[in-house]
């Protein structure tokens, strides 16, 4: 409901101060449905198909991404915003016939809603059985602290989940994305920028689709891996490009003016089957039950924070490293995330949530497992 109010707003006027409140209440809702998204669909689904579903919202957001930049090559801000509120309202009218989560309704201790909402994700058959099992692991009666994060079942997966926050917005990916057509125009590429934008979308998108058929089959470490060392290798040539075209000028753009838009569908690419939905899809995998409404926030927070400050540093970073220093910056950063994710990120492919909170130390009974032990998972 926020989306569509605030591109209400943003449509219905010209005045600066409105279309500011609307796009304040897009940004709080792209928030809230940040938080809420991974962690509904990790409690929901299956463990066979829950790195699928998950991948499929990072499409669907894509795939929004790419229907904008194509409306907007040819739409003013207003229709296109008129258009933006469309998906909103479908979403509002749809979802009162969605079941709440069953784990989240019994940690709340809404037993009978829990039961209701099982047999409409699991069906009759398998519902009675995973309740009790669900009701076994439950730990609804006890409230949350802050000390429960020096307990190591609670602080390795927090700590994993920021390390795959940091590596989505180390990788500059908001900076493609805000100026995508700047980078095609100063890297001097001879295709036109918006024409690039288009290009790219549609990468992202069919990166997202590959994601979604390798998820559950290759896991999510495999992917993050890929995705680090990927866009590694593009950053790294999109710098190059940077450099021979302020080095070389025409020569360099009359044979290599092709080299920005393959560089930029390279890290489109690798960022696409693991930078971008992983981090979201461990958030609601790997944080507790009892401290993932404190941690998601936090979570999340740090991402958009993250993201934020790359942004807003932008034209300085690149006044201080330069048009090329700047992307050789954040390839070597995604190198030195590939070692971090080899070391100490798990893989939780097929595993159900407790069973993961198991593999990160929490006893089988419930109680936390506080004995000592190297790296952020055990061996």
């Amino acid at each position: 409901l926020g989306f569509a109010i605030g591109f209400l707003l943003i449509e219905a006027t010209s005045l600066p101060i409105v279309m500011f409140l609307g796009r304040f209440l897009t940004g709080v809702s792209t928030g809230i449905t940040a938080v809420a998204l991974p962690v509904f669909v990790s409690e929901v689904s299956p463990p066979q198909i829950r790195g699928v579903l998950n991948t499929m919202c990072t499409i669907a957001i894509t795939s929004g991404v790419l229907l904008a930049y194509v409306l907007g090559k040819w739409l003013n801000y207003r229709w296109l915003a008129t258009a933006c509120i469309v998906p909103p309202l479908v979403v509002v009218i749809s979802m009162p016939f969605v079941a709440d989560s069953p784990r989240w309704l019994i940690h709340a201790g809404r037993s009978e809603e829990a039961l209701k909402a099982l047999k409409f994700y699991e069906g009759e058959d398998r519902a009675r059985e995973e309740f009790e099992s669900l009701q076994a692991a439950s730990t609804a009666d006890e409230k949350f602290s802050l000390a429960e994060f020096k307990l190591p079942y609670v602080y390795k997966p927090f700590l994993c989940v920021l390390l795959g926050m940091f590596l989505q917005q180390f990788s500059g990916i908001s900076i493609m994305l805000l100026y995508t057509q700047d980078i095609f125009e100063s890297a001097g590429s001879t295709i036109e920028s918006t024409d690039c934008t288009i290009i790219v979308g549609v990468v992202q998108v069919a990166s997202g689709f590959m994601a979604t058929l390798a998820i559950d089959r290759l896991g999510r470490k495999i992917l993050l891996l890929m995705s680090c060392f990927v866009s590694s290798i593009s950053l790294i040539l999109l710098g190059i490009s940077y450099h021979f075209k302020d080095t070389q000028g025409q020569v360099f753009l009359a044979s290599y003016g092709w080299l920005p838009l393959l560089a930029l569908c390279g890290f489109m690419v690798g960022y696409s089957v693991g930078l971008g939905p992983l981090p979201w899809m461990l958030m609601g995998e790997m944080l507790p039950l009892r401290v993932k409404g404190f941690a998601t926030g936090v979570s999340t927070a740090f991402n958009f924070g993250c993201g934020a400050l790359i942004a807003r540093e932008y034209h300085s970073t690149m006044r201080l490293l330069g048009n090329d220093g700047i992307y050789w910056f954040y390839g070597t950063v995604m190198a030195l995330g590939f070692v971090l994710v080899l070391i100490f990120i798990p893989e939780t492919r097929g595993k159900t949530l407790e069973e993961i909170e198991v593999q990160f130390g929490k006893n089988s009974d419930n109680s936390a497992d506080s004995r000592e032990q190297p790296g952020l998972v055990n061996a």
